[in-house]
């Protein structure tokens, strides 16, 4: 069995990150001497430009059609920067969490928790890498119509300055090359910033039931004296201390991200539903929109899932003070675990803006709420047509 390294389930994210100009690298390199300047240069080609050139486009749209085709791209571009910037400004905050998941590593006692851990750690990365292939499926997707369309359009809705239309087919290649290298390294940018929330939440959810499991076999060793027994449970104490502030850690660090995550996906639903409900499109273009459609629901679902997984794991905490074998211990342990059950009745729930709780029911609500505002939108269509 592999050694246990809870960090391992993000290295691919930091990796990416340290690309993307967000991660500096060791200051003693080569790179990291001029990674400052490396990462200003990478924003401003790849931030800037792309954020520029969507954003225009939207504010050009003379039809409401055009307006919900440049929206559903515009609004996930804008919300994937702008958690970018969050993740920028708590990354020494969010970094501070890896110290305590390799402490909470250390106190594994037996090869069922190591297991666990484990798991988490497959589960993290299997979701990762799921949704970069998703991703990449899109990107090919996209590349193919792009190629075998005959208007020379680009890879998804952009303002460029200068008619790359009309001029000459080099110019048009050069244009959609350079775009679509923008929309890959974009697309690369929310799956990480999309799964990295999921990743984190999904390795305290593991160490959380390693906790329970830990728990749950207190007492019911032969070879452990009560005052050894007591012992185990202050540690247990001590760490789930240790998870619950791990717990707040990342609810800060991660609020607003799952804030915007929101917003975004239902304004996103919604104006692609009505691009390919009510405009006429071709079959590949429609195909397109709609696999961004899934994207934006997955992006949620993962979020919310993951978030509910912690919140399983934190209840099934509570179950495993129950049944660890209290009834044979001291008068000192039954104080203590009092103590660990009460201590353990706040629900583990995250919190988006710390106002929203971030669990399954809550994509149902934002699925509704994209309803709604598509019901609106049609009526305004209709009202139009009128």
């Amino acid at each position: 069995m592999r050694p246990v390294d809870s960090m391992s389930a993000f290295r691919h994210h930091w990796q990416i990150w340290r690309v993307m100009g967000m991660h500096p690298a060791d200051p003693q390199t080569l790179w990291g001497r001029h990674y400052t300047l490396y990462g200003i240069v990478w924003n401003a080609l790849f931030r800037l430009g792309m954020a520029l050139s969507m954003v225009v486009n939207f504010l050009l749209s003379t039809s409401l059609e055009s307006f919900c085709e440049s929206l559903s791209v515009a609004v996930p571009h804008t919300v994937a920067n702008l958690k970018v910037f969050f993740l920028w400004r708590m990354r020494k905050q969010i970094l501070q969490t890896h110290p305590i998941l390799h402490h909470l590593d250390g106190r594994i006692g037996s090869l069922a928790e190591k297991q666990i851990i484990l798991e988490g750690i497959d589960r993290a990365y299997f979701t990762f890498i799921s949704f970069l292939r998703a991703i990449i499926f899109i990107l090919a997707v996209s590349i193919l119509i792009l190629c075998l369309s005959n208007d020379r359009p680009l890879l998804y809705p952009s303002w460029m300055p200068w008619n790359y239309k009309d001029s000459s087919l080099t110019v048009y290649v050069m244009t959609a090359s350079l775009h679509s290298v923008g929309i890959i390294e974009n697309a690369l940018l929310v799956c990480n910033v999309d799964t990295y929330p999921g990743s984190y939440l999904i390795m305290l959810a593991a160490h959380t039931q390693a906790l329970a499991y830990r728990v749950s076999r207190l007492g019911y060793d032969p070879r452990l004296s009560r005052s050894q027994a007591c012992d185990r449970l202050r540690s247990c104490i001590k760490d789930h201390q240790i998870i619950m502030n791990l717990f707040r850690s990342l609810e800060h660090s991660l609020s607003m991200s799952c804030f915007l995550q929101f917003a975004s996906t239902a304004i996103a639903q919604c104006a692609t539903c009505f691009f390919v409900i009510f405009v006429s499109v071709g079959t590949m273009q429609s195909v397109n929109m709609i696999f961004l459609f899934l994207v934006f629901t997955t992006q949620t679902l993962l979020l919310c899932f993951s978030a509910e997984l912690v919140r399983h794991e934190g209840e099934n905490l509570i179950k495993a003070i129950y049944d660890c074998n209290w009834l044979d211990q001291s008068v000192e342990f039954r104080r203590m675990l009092l103590l660990l059950l009460a201590r353990s009745q706040r629900p583990m729930i995250m919190r988006a803006g710390l106002i929203i709780p971030v669990q399954m029911s809550t994509f149902m609500v934002v699925c509704k709420g994209a309803y709604t505002m598509l019901t609106l939108l049609r009526e305004v269509d209709n009202s139009e047509v009128a």
